[in-house]
């Protein structure tokens, strides 16, 4: 007699689910970790391009001989949320909008570039003004990590927490 097998028996199907499903159960933590980091990568750039434009408006000639543009950089020495430089619509906060080609910095806009936030409707970015040369100026954000656990066991609204090596948040310090 002359069989006519043309198909898989039910026990070689089984095999080959029980195979991928292994496979998958060891690939899938590390893709998820792989997708944390490169999130926090990109937050991480987009803070810094927002800390560039920050430091280079304020250093602008023009911005420079604008007396209100000075008061506002002025009182940077304590936090200041980044949308609190709107106040005055003084050249400084215009040259960080064109250097960032944004209408304004209001919370709901940098809220969208920032993908690895644990708590994204409430991420606030703060700069402070620290002294120095190579950084002038600290900046973080709130409501998220730099190690991707989404571990925020600081208080966000001192820059002095970020050379804390438990729970940082994403920062230019």
């Amino acid at each position: 007699m002359k069989k006519n097998n043309k198909g898989f028996s039910l026990v070689e199907l089984i095999i080959v689910i029980a195979i991928m499903a292994i496979l998958v159960g060891i690939i899938a933590p590390q893709l998820l970790k792989y997708i944390e980091k490169s999130k926090v990568s990109t937050d991480l750039r987009s803070l810094d391009a927002i800390y560039q434009a920050v430091v280079y408006a304020a250093n602008d000639p023009n911005v420079l001989l604008d007396q209100p543009s000075q008061d506002l950089i002025n009182s940077l020495s304590t936090k200041t949320k980044l949308e609190d430089l709107a106040v005055g619509n003084t050249k400084y906060y215009q040259e960080i909008l064109d250097l960032l080609d944004l209408q304004d910095l209001n919370q709901s806009t940098y809220e969208k570039f920032f993908t690895s936030s644990h708590d994204p409707n409430n991420l606030t970015i703060y700069v402070q003004y620290k002294g120095g040369v190579m950084n002038p100026m600290a900046m973080w954000a709130t409501t998220t990590d730099v190690t991707g656990n989404r571990n925020t066991n600081y208080d966000p609204l001192d820059w002095t927490h970020l050379e804390d090596p438990n729970g940082r948040c994403i920062a230019i310090k």
